[in-house]
């Protein structure tokens, strides 16, 4: 829990609730985009088999519901204040019966596991299959679809689990799923349908890919499992419906019922929306025709990365480009790492030092160790930190590889391995891992400016822009200048942001409005010069010499692979 509390008792506020990989979270904001104060309450997951992640819808509205009990409370203001509520989420697959139970998607076989979270990798076979097709709809999803999508997850259980796709008759993204329980309108968000169900704004569902992968009947039906009997859809910004009394209540603010509440958006489109209309200073707000030099990198479990162009392009092995999901007449291009905070984690807990390590702050423990050594071996005037990588490399594709190479299978690669596991020892791998990621993004922007971006700064938000190392390593690595937010929880602000929109009257202006008025950059990261730069040069040029050995080995044993399968 953190607690930002205000006496504040004047003017209109706002609550927006972001619902994470592994908590529940809400806010209230005030009209300056000031949080107040926020609340943290966890999530429960189940994970029966390998690459298997599965959630339970109900515990995720509770959980939500309980997030903003607390922060209304300890904001201290009137609730009646509060004009708009704005939802967030991971990208999840809910699956909900006629009645709205939920349904099972789980091998436990309890309908309790109705989510299939966004991190989820059992459809790789039928997101193979649908990116075999060849069809049109590939160009928007960077040639393959991925197995993160909901696209692939639906007709995984359609093949897998028959009895539970028949019974599911809603099948629903969970940031839909949140707007849904909040004012009983089954409303789609349009941003989660293009980004993860093919959805085109202008055309809808494309019935040839769909029938081409066997989804005859769903099309027959007018895609109503993925719609509803309304086929509503709703943009950024736009308004969904009114807080029902019920949710009201569950929410713990029955006065409140009857506010307006934004349609929902995946969890890295609010990140982006709380960053993304920044200004370095307030007598200098920032402009559309600027926004478009900016990438949005939204830093958590995994990492996304966003970018606005008001021309289209298409780039291989990165998603879309989607019209109008985040802005008005801006194409949306989104890049992405499936493992970012989540690998740190990984590398740090599994190695034999890390018990010795301070359990309550480990990553400022280990940033200290990094300076430390770096001044131990500074036996050169010119060394820097970095240089205790020299030997040392990673690619950081331990759950496989999103963008811009776009292939599952491949995994992570460690150069340079040896015997020694102290602390010292795990500082460096710590280290080496903040570098992989930096060049991972790197690769991104690189694939975005090849295709017609021109990206210049990034605005980064969520629990890595806490990090001072990755956030320095990332403006090193990738050369380009990084903006903090003043406030460090954007993917927050970017929820209730939504709810300013909402409450505004909805739309993509009214919202790029909020995201101006609401938004402010507090730290600015510049990338280093000279020889420091030359360095993360040369082992960028290493980095991606990784992945042509890494492909080189799989043509080399493939011919192995097939005989013993």
């Amino acid at each position: 829990m953190a607690d930002h509390s205000s006496s504040s008792s004047s003017g209109d506020y706002y609550l927006g609730v972001d619902v994470g990989t592994s908590s529940a979270r809400a806010a209230i904001v005030d009209a300056h985009g000031r949080i107040l104060a926020t609340h943290v309450s966890p999530l429960e997951t189940n994970a029966p088999r390998p690459d298997y992640f599965e959630q339970s819808s109900e515990n995720i509205w509770q959980a939500s519901c309980t997030a903003v009990q607390h922060a209304v409370r300890q904001s201290n203001i009137d609730p009646t204040a509060i004009k708009g509520l704005g939802f967030d989420a991971t990208c999840s697959l809910v699956a909900l019966s006629y009645t709205l139970a939920p349904v099972t998607v789980s091998p436990t076989n309890l309908p309790k596991w109705n989510v299939i979270m966004w991190m989820d990798h059992r459809a790789s076979a039928e997101a193979a299959e649908m990116s075999a097709t060849g069809h049109a709809v590939l160009q928007r999803t960077g040639g393959k679809i991925s197995e993160e999508m909901s696209a692939a997850k639906t007709l995984w259980l359609a093949r897998r689990m028959p009895d539970s796709y028949t019974q599911a008759e809603t099948l629903i993204e969970l940031p839909d799923f949140l707007t849904l329980k909040a004012t009983g309108r089954a409303a789609r968000g349009l941003n989660s349908l293009a980004c993860k169900w093919t959805y085109d704004v202008d055309n809808g569902f494309d019935d040839v890919f769909w029938r081409a992968v066997g989804m005859d009947a769903l099309v027959d039906d007018g895609y109503a499992k993925f719609l509803g009997h309304e086929k509503a859809v709703a943009g950024v910004g736009e308004v969904v419906g009114l807080l029902t009394e019920e949710a009201a209540r569950e929410m713990g603010i029955p006065a409140c019922a009857g506010l307006k509440v934004g349609a929902g958006i995946i969890d890295a489109y609010a990140g982006a929306i709380g960053t993304l209309g920044a200004s370095l200073t307030p007598s200098a707000p920032l402009t559309l025709d600027t926004v478009a030099t900016r990438m949005a990198v939204i830093c958590g479990t995994s990492s996304c990365h966003i970018a606005l162009s008001r021309a289209q392009h298409f780039i291989p092995g990165v998603w879309g480009p989607y019209n109008s999901i985040l802005l008005p007449e801006f194409h949306v291009h989104e890049g992405g790492q499936s493992l970012t905070g989540a690998l740190l984690d990984h590398i740090i807990k599994t190695h034999p030092a890390f018990p010795h390590l301070n359990r309550k702050e480990p990553y400022a423990h280990l940033n200290t160790l990094v300076a430390d050594l770096a001044r131990e071996s500074n036996t050169n005037p010119a060394s820097f930190p970095a240089q205790l990588t020299t030997d040392l490399h990673l690619t950081p594709d331990f759950h496989g590889n999103r963008s811009p190479l776009a292939d599952a299978a491949l995994r992570g690669v460690v150069v340079g391995a040896a015997l020694d596991v102290s602390l010292n020892a795990l500082a460096k791998l710590y280290l080496a891992t903040v570098q992989a990621l930096a060049y991972g993004a790197r690769q991104i922007i690189d694939a975005a400016n090849a295709g017609g971006h021109a990206v210049k700064e990034l605005v980064v938000s969520g629990g890595l822009c806490k990090n001072a190392v990755f956030v320095q390593t990332l403006a090193d690595a990738t050369r380009c200048r990084v903006l903090l937010p003043r406030e460090a929880d954007a993917v927050l602000l970017g929820a209730a942001m939504l709810g300013a929109a909402a409450a505004g009257g909805g739309g993509g202006g009214a919202l790029w409005d909020r995201m101006v008025q609401m938004g402010a950059v507090g730290t600015v990261v510049e990338p280093c010069q000279g020889e420091e730069s030359d360095f993360h040069q040369r082992k960028y040029e290493v980095f991606e010499e990784l992945y042509r050995m890494q492909a080189f080995a799989k043509d080399r044993m493939r011919g192995v692979r097939a005989a013993s399968q």
